[in-house]
């Protein structure tokens, strides 16, 4: 049996009430009376009613006009039976238009009244349990949204987006959920370069972003340290194939930019192609995914080999997700790569980023997409001022030729064919020495100290490169090419590092001292401080290093440097 009733009965003719609510009680349900359509009104609000049985004509308040009352101030449904003398249609008919649901002759026919009420209790049961299980997912739906919210929180805070504003990078992004499995982040490295990664998980929604949430962090961190984006793409993708289902992977483009040189480095692994533009919009450079998505490949299947571009006049490198390549219209047909690299050559420079929104928008009909969207545009110009952090040192204490100093520390390192091959030395040095707690203006000026000597040794000294090869139209891809190969058969060769920190009076100071097992070179044009621009890509960074450094000794041909660094 359904669980007993409340039964409103409202009749100005006592006996009718009487005789009704004593044969509802034997049904096992309660009764409240009401003598006409004002009290009845009064009764409804007072207690909670399951069923009314309404009689038409009363005093002060007729059945109509009671029902019309009741169902203003009802918030919910409640199944309301009209009294009404027998063939009295019209009544029926006004019954219903007034609110009510059904009707019962007078007098009582005792066996239909109860089947009305059985069934009405069915109906009552069944609204019951709706509202029960409304009031329940509304409970879910709030539980969800302040889960979402907290989800929104977090994200925003691991991929710390409201910190990536950058004067040369706009961003667009569209979830097709509430949740994005696309991020957009960049981070500075040491060296004053800007690092970027577009990533895009597997699905949509929450499990798309929480796909792509384990690449953050080493991201950033690797960033910070100064590894290359070949040494934080093999690192990425160790990490996801750990950590995500093999169902689950992330396809990524790494790009490393270093505006004052002008060359930028790109790893493409299972995104859209991205585009390099001049200010004419010709596409001078595309590089279409060379690689599988991140989490495909075990360790040693990976590919971490990175591409090379340098530009020297302005242009755009434009990137995207494949949500917006295949961001269709209502007819079906897909944005398409065509379409992208049409809307960017007819658009003038500053206006592409803008453009290709909209026209992107516009093709999609304000239809909702089946892929997250994402757009980045990165203005590459010929010109950047450079940074203060490297800008010449202002502490350069008188020392002598030879110093008669207090050592404070000294470590070193001796490095093999082997090591260079496969070590990223100088990011692990420069985890080493954030033991110092240098500042920031330091940290990264000793970093840019030790890339170029470390770099000039490896390079020239052990590999034998020619840096003129920079200078020649696409020399500077030639020359990446031919390091990269020449380190991967490298057989011989040493690197011998060495940092002391010493006292001198009231100076702290730094001495990082390098010396390689390779023939030397001419430096004495490099420590002239006069680079014409057909050197420019080969010999700043030494000059740029004695501009930095308290001094500056060459030894054994070239071969073995050492230079000081005032900290303090």
């Amino acid at each position: 049996m359904s669980k007993p009733l409340k039964v409103l009965l409202v009749d100005d003719t006592e006996p009718n009430l009487l005789l009704a609510s004593k044969f509802i009680n034997k049904l096992g349900h309660e009764t409240v009376l009401a003598r006409n359509g004002r009290e009845a009104v009064e009764k409804f609000q007072a207690e909670t009613i399951d069923l009314i049985l309404m009689d038409i004509m009363m005093p002060e308040m007729d059945g109509y006009e009671a029902t019309r009352r009741i169902r203003e101030i009802s918030s919910r449904w409640v199944p309301i039976l009209f009294l009404t003398e027998k063939g009295q249609d019209e009544d029926h008919v006004r019954g219903i238009q007034a609110g009510g649901d059904d009707y019962i002759t007078k007098p009582f026919n005792f066996p239909i009244l109860e089947a009305r009420i059985k069934a009405f209790s069915r109906i009552a049961d069944m609204q019951h349990q709706i509202l029960e299980n409304s009031l329940q997912l509304q409970h879910y739906r709030d539980e969800n949204l302040r889960e979402q919210q907290l989800a929104k929180h977090l994200i925003k805070k691991i991929t710390r987006s409201e910190h990536m504003a950058h004067e040369h990078i706009r961003t667009w992004n569209v979830p097709a959920q509430h949740f994005s499995g696309d991020i957009f982040i960049a981070a500075p490295t040491p060296a004053e370069h800007i690092h970027l990664l577009l990533a895009d998980g597997t699905g949509h929604g929450l499990s798309a972003a929480l796909n792509v949430m384990p690449v953050v962090e080493v991201f950033y961190g690797m960033s910070a340290k100064g590894f290359s984006i070949s040494a934080i793409a093999q690192e990425l993708n160790h990490k996801i194939k750990q950590l995500l289902p093999t169902d689950r992977f992330v396809a990524a483009t790494l790009v490393s930019l270093d505006f004052k040189e002008k060359i930028l480095h790109i790893w493409n692994g299972g995104n859209p192609p991205a585009l390099f533009l001049d200010e004419k919009g010709e596409t001078l450079r595309s590089w279409k995914s060379t690689h599988p998505a991140l989490g495909i490949f075990h360790d040693h299947e990976f590919d971490s080999t990175s591409e090379v571009f340098h530009w020297s006049d302005p242009g755009q490198l434009i990137l995207c997700s494949d949500g917006l390549i295949e961001a269709q219209n209502p007819a079906g047909e897909e944005f398409g790569l065509s379409r992208l690299e049409h809307t960017l050559s007819s658009t003038s420079f500053d206006q592409r980023h803008d453009a290709l929104i909209a026209a992107v928008l516009q093709h999609m009909a304000a239809l909702v997409s089946h892929d997250d969207v994402s757009l980045a545009t990165i203005d590459c110009p010929a010109n950047v001022a450079d940074n203060a952090q490297f800008q010449k040192a202002d502490i350069k204490p008188d020392l002598p030729e030879h110093l008669d100093c207090a050592c404070r520390w000294k470590v070193g390192l001796h490095l093999t064919a082997a090591e260079l091959k496969e070590i990223d030395v100088v990011p692990m040095l420069l985890t080493w020495m954030d033991q110092l707690q240098l500042n920031k203006r330091h940290r990264g000026q000793i970093f840019l100290i030790f890339t170029e000597l470390f770099n000039n040794a490896l390079d020239h000294g052990i590999l034998n490169l020619d840096s003129e090869l920079k200078s020649l139209p696409e020399g500077f891809e030639q020359y990446i090419e031919q390091r990269r190969q020449r380190l991967t058969n490298l057989l011989h060769g040493i690197v011998e590092i060495e940092f002391e920190r010493l006292r001198y009076q009231n100076s702290e100071i730094l001495t990082i001292r390098i010396r390689d097992t390779g023939k030397g070179f001419d430096y004495n044009k490099y420590m002239s401080g006069k680079i014409d621009a057909g050197t420019r890509l080969s010999g700043r960074g030494l000059a740029l290093v004695k501009s930095l450094c308290s001094k500056m000794e060459f030894a054994s041909n070239g071969s073995e440097i050492s230079v000081h660094y005032t900290l303090a």
